[in-house]
């Protein structure tokens, strides 16, 4: 009886009640919802998600220098003096293409560098985080019909098309609809995209991090132009509306409404 007693004990200690519970919890849960409970990742496992953020930083960084310089004046007034003023009309179609090019290697680096699962969303919170998504996409939508998407891909310069009944392609000072409560919409919709996706990780966070910082920053580089652009126009429109969070409301109304 004693012998019996003896086993019993040693079968429990090593197989406690909470493990069986735990197994019937993790049997019919997902693969992150069973290693949600790892507080901790392995050193080697550390080191090699540490190792993902550097580079997707980094190339973030490289792309976000290469992205500026392409588009400051002394690069534009460079080509315009090297190639000839017809570089006018394919300089922003070139630029949006480099752009568009060199941001694809961060898609492959965001699938095939080792990541950590920070969170998943669950409805109904999915459900909402995917609503402010599909009201993001068409805030940038009507941004870009707002300030004419041709001439924001550079189609509108490379083949020389009048632009709303104006001699050339140059747009407007745009200051009506979503302008009227932000003065860079584009870049307030893009972010509220990027920060509701329903599954976050470590690179997808860094990744997030770095380009709301260039974007932030990159306010300022353009509106330098902006100002040299419109001039007291835009200044004044820079006193009334916020810059990148539309925190006051609708603040500017255009002359003649």
């Amino acid at each position: 009886m004693v012998q019996h007693l003896r086993v019993l004990i040693r079968l429990t200690g090593r197989f406690p009640i909470d493990s069986l519970q735990a197994g019937f919890v993790t049997r019919g849960s997902s693969r992150f919802e069973r290693d949600a409970g790892l507080k901790r990742l392995r050193p080697w496992r550390l080191i090699t998600v540490l190792a993902s953020v550097v580079i997707i930083v980094g190339y973030a960084a490289l792309y976000a220098i290469l992205h500026s310089w392409l588009a400051s004046q002394r690069m534009k007034d460079w080509t315009r003096r090297t190639f000839g003023p017809t570089t006018d009309r394919w300089y922003r179609f070139a630029y949006n293409l480099v752009g568009g090019v060199t941001l694809l290697p961060l898609l492959p680096m965001l699938v095939w560098l080792p990541d950590k699962v920070l969170y998943t969303l669950s409805p109904p919170w999915l459900w909402l985080a995917l609503l402010g998504q599909l009201i993001a996409v068409a805030g940038i939508l009507y941004g870009l019909w707002q300030t004419n998407i041709w001439h924001f891909l550079g189609l509108c310069q490379l083949f020389d098309m009048p632009l709303n009944g104006r001699e050339d392609c140059r747009p407007p000072l745009v200051v009506f609809g979503l302008y009227r409560w932000v003065r860079h919409p584009l870049y307030f919709w893009g972010l509220v995209l990027i920060w509701l996706t329903p599954q976050m990780t470590v690179n997808r966070l860094a990744l997030f991090a770095a380009l709301s910082v260039y974007l932030y920053l990159g306010t300022f580089f353009e509106e330098q132009r902006l100002v040299a652009e419109f001039g007291d126009d835009y200044r004044a429109y820079q006193r009334q509306v916020p810059r990148l969070i539309p925190w006051r409301g609708p603040r500017w109304q255009p002359q003649g409404r």
